[in-house]
């Protein structure tokens, strides 16, 4: 598991393998009551494999979209923080 550097600045990600997957799969696992995998989704429909509203699939013998991937765990990492920053900015305009 992975923690935000302070606390209430995002959510934790975890990586590990999938139940359902082949061997040697893998998984980015954040919390499913974030709407991080739908937004995961959007930004990468094409790029990447998800399972459900709480990870990102990993394939064995796959390759990574390193800055893709990158950027996933970023967004994880600072969840609350730019759901506060989007709220704050929604209420200026």
């Amino acid at each position: 598991s992975y923690l935000p550097a302070k606390p209430r600045m995002g959510t934790t990600i975890r990586i590990g393998q999938l139940r359902s997957g082949g061997p040697g799969d893998c998984a980015l696992f954040v919390h499913c009551q974030t709407t991080l995998i739908e937004s995961y989704s959007q930004l990468y429909p094409d790029t990447f494999e998800f399972d459900g509203r709480r990870a990102v699939v990993l394939r064995n013998g796959q390759p990574v979209a390193r800055a893709a991937l990158q950027h996933c765990i970023a967004m994880a990492l600072t969840y609350h923080a730019s759901k506060r920053i989007t709220a704050t900015a929604e209420i200026r305009e």
